[in-house]
């Protein structure tokens, strides 16, 4: 993996000034690195992308860092998470709503109505179309899954409120751009959007 990322900068650097002093300024990429969410499994990546919607960085870690605790381990797992009350991971800072989505998934799992082991044979629109039918798993969701869990790189999470927001500091863009104007810019970047959205990330205020 580390290869492909060191090409996808290569390709990143010669494409796109703006992307070429974002690289220099934040240096190696670390998406990949040995302790990330690569290396943990696909139920705890979905886990950790539902805890993580329309929540601040810090507050989504507070929330994993209690529910941790309560389940006495460092990893996300179906039985472990079906084993806890509802009550037990609301005190954790789970809301209802998320509650009902990690059951879901849970119960998903459970039922081998989803089978998340053979997600990675499939392209990127067959995984959406499959996880999309689970409750609160959304596009936003699904991006966060593709790049992170499966080391995709050619994702480009435009769901995303920073990503979004350090286009629009790092690019000249309309007042109100929309769609089209973040996929003109980052047309150039194909096939490696996941490493540019990564150093986009870093850039953001």
């Amino acid at each position: 993996m580390q290869k492909k990322v060191l090409l996808a900068i290569q390709h990143l650097k010669k494409a796109d000034t703006t992307l070429k002093r974002l690289i220099e300024k934040h240096g190696p990429c670390t998406l990949f690195d040995d302790n990330s969410l690569m290396q943990r499994s696909q139920f705890h990546v979905l886990v950790w992308a539902i805890i993580n919607q329309q929540l601040s960085v810090n507050s989504a870690r507070a929330i994993e860092n209690k529910l941790f605790a309560k389940l006495s381990a460092d990893d996300f797992d179906q039985n472990s998470i079906a084993a806890l009350c509802d009550d037990e991971l609301a005190t954790c800072g789970l809301s209802r709503q998320k509650i009902r989505y990690i059951r879901a998934l849970s119960h998903a799992c459970q039922e081998k109505l989803i089978h998340l082991d053979r997600l990675h044979k499939m392209n990127n629109e067959q995984i959406s179309e499959t996880l999309i039918k689970l409750p609160g798993i959304g596009p936003w969701t699904i991006d966060m899954f593709l790049m992170f869990s499966l080391g995709r790189l050619d994702v480009l999470p435009l769901g995303d409120l920073a990503l979004r927001k350090s286009f629009i500091q790092n690019y000249p863009l309309p007042e109100q751009p929309g769609r089209d104007d973040y996929l003109k810019i980052a047309r150039c970047w194909h096939p490696y959007e996941t490493i540019a959205s990564w150093y986009l990330w870093m850039a953001v205020d």
